[in-house]
This record gives structure tokens, sequence and C-alpha cells, in this order.
């Protein structure tokens, strides 16, 4: 999540896509090329190329783009999502608007392969995702999941990558006038590390 362009009455973010374009189009060429120079001498390999092109072009129609416009002049929040298959926008009134979130939870990443004695365990990566909660009970994402880096340092592991998205939201949250929550998951005190609810109150 980007600020685009930022005044006293006008705040305009941009959440782009680019990243999950460039990954299926690289899936598509990947299995073209497959299929193309591996099929006479390994049947399986055209098989495995299609399957592989239909991927890549499943992530670029998926792939999704969010822009979003707050003007408080006029007490409004255009908020527009893109794809390569179509877009659709909505439009809400920031007064509306209940609080902006950044959730964060932990998901655990496995390195794979079989048992080993010296292996890494399993790493705890932290994701994150910043939303729009509304007085309604809806809710409209301000940016993508994100997943942080981890370091282990005996036994203590030290999260990061997300200390931007965070403060972003925050910006947001100020400058819309509502409060900021950052909620930790629950199972971060198990895992040795602070947690709980962390909740700023965002001025005009």
């Amino acid at each position: 999540m980007k600020i685009v362009s930022q005044s006293s009455d006008e705040m305009v973010l941009h959440e782009g896509s680019l990243q999950g374009m460039i990954i299926g189009i690289l899936c598509v060429i990947a299995g073209v090329l497959g299929a193309y120079f591996l099929h006479s001498t390994k049947p399986m390999a055209l098989w495995i190329g299609l399957g592989v092109v239909v991927l890549g072009v499943g992530v670029i129609l998926f792939a999704s783009s969010i822009t979003v416009g707050a003007t408080k002049s006029k007490d409004q929040l255009v908020y527009e999502k893109k794809r390569i298959v179509g877009a659709k926008t909505d439009t809400y009134k920031i007064s509306d608007v209940l609080r902006i979130e950044t959730r964060k939870q932990w998901r655990i990443e496995n390195a794979g392969g079989p048992p080993n004695r010296n292996a890494n365990p399993p790493q705890p990566v932290l994701v994150a995702q910043s939303v729009i909660v509304f007085k309604s009970g809806k809710e409209l994402a301000l940016d993508h999941q994100k997943s942080s880096s981890s370091t282990q340092i005996g036994g203590a592991v030290l999260m990061s990558g997300q200390g931007n998205e965070t403060a972003m939201a925050n910006r947001v949250a100020a400058f819309l006038g509502v409060p900021f929550q950052e909620i930790m998951p629950p199972n971060m005190m198990g895992m040795g590390m602070g947690g709980g609810l962390n909740i700023q109150i965002g001025g005009r």
C-alpha cells in the first residue's frame, strides 16, 4: 500500500498487483517452453507444461490492484478494485468508517523434505493485512496479505518487514479521523513474544 497523493482534504492510496502478474507470466512462459522442448523425450512434459500454463493464466486473471480515494470535504470514499478481466468501483461515506485495522496472525512455514535431526524446525511467519471497518460491519481490504521475515536467535524469533504497512494504515486512520487498531495474534504470548491490542486515536 502506497500513498499516491495527499493534501489536507484528499488522499489517494494504491496497492499494486505487478508481482502477481509477473509470476503468472513467468509460469506461462515456463510451461510453453517446457512443453515445446521436452515433449519429444518426456511425453508427460506436455501435460505438465499445459498445467503450468493454466496455473499462470489463473494467477494473471485473479491478480488485483486496489485504489482508494478519500475526500473529506465531500465525505466520500471511493474504492476501486481492478483485475485484467474487469473492475469494480464503489463509493462510501467517510463518516460511516468505524476504524482502520491491521490484523496479524502466525503461519507456520515448513521447509519440507525428509525428517532430519539437524534440519531447522518449522519457522513462524507473521502475516498481516490492513482493512477498513465500517459501522455497518462491512470490511474492505486496504492491501493484500503480506508476510514478514523471521530470524531466530537462540530461543527467540525476531520478526520484521511489516512496520511500514502498519505505519501506513495508521496514517490513513489519522487522515480519516478514526481509530487505528493493530491486532496481534493471541498465540504470540505462548511463543515468548508480546501481543495484545494496540489502539491509537487518529485526528482530523
